[in-house]
C-alpha cells in the first residue's frame, strides 16, 4: 500500500497552455463588478419607491388623525354641531397660531390651520346627513404620484 506516485508535470500544463490562460480571471473580475453594480443600482430603486410610499403613508395617518380630531372636536361640542358644517380650503401655515373667538369658531380656524401646516395643500369638509356626520380631507399627491393626483380620506360617524 505504499505506493509512491510520481509527480511528474503534466502535459496539459505546459507553458504554452498557462499562456492561453492569461486575461480570463480580468474578465471574471469586470463581469462580478458589472453584476454588482446593477445589484446595486437595484438597490437604490428600490430604496427611492420606499421613501415615497413612506411620505404618502406619513400624509394619509395626518389625514386620518385631523379627520378624527375635528370628529372629537364635534363630539364634545355637540350642541352647537351645525357651525362646524361647511367646505374649508387651505389657508397659510400659522406656526403661531392663537386661539381667539367662539368655542366652533376657533375650533374651525384651528382646524383649517393645521390643515395647511400637516398636509400639502390641504382641504376639509364636513357634513351632515340628519345624525350622520361625513368628513373628508383632501390633499396634493402630485410630489408622490409625479403628476396632479391628489389624496383622499372620508370618514363617517354618528353623533
Amino acid at each position: 500500500m505504499n505506493e509512491r506516485i510520481d509527480m511528474k508535470r503534466s502535459p496539459d500544463l505546459a507553458p504554452c497552455a498557462v499562456s492561453r490562460q492569461r486575461g480570463f480571471t480580468l474578465i471574471e473580475v469586470l463581469i462580478a463588478a458589472l453584476v454588482l453594480s446593477i445589484g446595486l443600482l437595484g438597490l437604490a430603486g428600490l430604496q427611492s419607491v420606499s421613501l415615497k410610499m413612506n411620505q404618502g403613508s406619513y400624509l394619509r395617518t395626518q389625514a386620518t388623525n385631523l379627520a378624527y380630531e375635528i370628529t372629537d372636536v364635534m363630539r364634545a361640542n355637540s350642541s352647537n354641531r351645525a357651525a362646524y358644517l361647511g367646505d374649508f380650503s387651505n389657508v397659510t401655515c400659522d406656526l403661531e397660531y392663537v386661539r381667539t373667538g367662539a368655542i366652533a369658531a376657533a375650533d374651525i380656524a384651528e382646524w383649517r390651520n393645521r390643515l395647511a401646516c400637516l398636509l400639502p395643500t390641504g382641504r376639509g369638509s364636513i357634513t351632515q346627513t340628519g345624525t350622520l356626520v361625513r368628513i373628508t380631507v383632501t390633499w396634493d399627491e402630485s410630489r408622490q404620484q409625479g403628476s396632479t393626483a391628489t389624496g383622499s380620506f372620508s370618514f363617517e360617524t354618528q353623533l
